[in-house]
């Protein structure tokens, strides 16, 4: 049985986005302000803690691959730049030799100011992170639950500052295949349910739509025993995952939110 699509909405087009992150640029640059935070800071402390719990370093040493599709004013791939953990652990991990995680974080949108912002935000993070952690609003020592539901735990804040290179990139997912570009996590945090919304045909797709398209551009992407986290207001679990499990995607563990 086909899926059910969605009403199609102007929140499934480009135009509408190209001028939400114009408009946000200029915000940015006029007050400082990062713009919209979609699902709200909640779906992001939810995600980092997952990920966090869940993405091990990789025994090479080398970088933990991560791509956001979708990435907007990049709020969630930035939680990256820090990671949750027990205040005094951190000047014993420190002592002790003990690396920091380490990651390359790729954002990905096609809106061409998405990109313009996520950068300016990334700049002014790495240049207020580092006096923030050095001087804790808290001087609690109150340990970090990694396996709590507590929405109210951050996810960064007075903590420790990872390795993290990042890019920022303008590609729209549904027409390229990135190279062949794999990721060991992909991550996303309402983009599917806004392409849900475009009712616009993809030409190089035979003209399938875009929440059609998407679930098998995304699998290509995942690296094999990678993960896949999405957070939708649209779609229930059981609906992501058949959409998402459908023969020729490959199979990927399913994490939980």
């Amino acid at each position: 049985m086909a899926d059910e699509e969605l009403p199609p909405s102007r929140l499934g087009t480009k135009d509408h986005w190209d001028s939400v992150y114009e408009r946000e640029v200029r915000v940015y640059n006029d007050v400082g302000d990062e713009g919209e935070v979609w699902f709200g800071e909640t779906s992001v402390t939810k995600m980092r803690k997952w990920a966090h719990k869940h993405i091990k370093p990789k025994a090479d040493g080398s970088a933990v691959r991560i791509m956001e599709a979708g990435s907007g004013n990049g709020t969630l791939l930035l939680s990256f730049l820090t990671s949750p953990a027990p205040l005094q652990d951190v000047d014993s991990a420190r002592a002790g030799g003990q690396r920091p995680p380490k990651y390359h974080l790729t954002g990905i949108d096609y809106c061409e100011s998405a990109a313009v912002l996520a950068r300016s935000i990334e700049q002014s993070r790495r240049e207020t992170l580092p006096s923030e952690i050095e001087n804790p609003e808290s001087d609690s020592d109150d340990d970090y639950d990694h396996d709590s539901d507590d929405e109210e735990q951050g996810c960064g804040k007075g903590l420790i500052m990872n390795d993290v290179e990042c890019s920022w990139r303008t590609a729209d997912l549904l027409r390229s295949d990135l190279g062949g570009e794999k990721w060991d996590l992909v991550l996303d945090k309402g983009t599917y349910d806004a392409l849900c919304l475009s009712d616009e045909g993809i030409e190089e797709e035979g003209g399938r739509l875009p929440s059609q398209v998407y679930p098998e551009k995304i699998a290509k992407l995942v690296e094999e025993a990678g993960f896949f986290l999405i957070t939708s207001c649209n779609f229930t679990e059981e609906e992501i995952k058949a959409r998402y499990t459908k023969v020729g995607l490959g199979e990927y563990p399913l994490p939980r939110l």
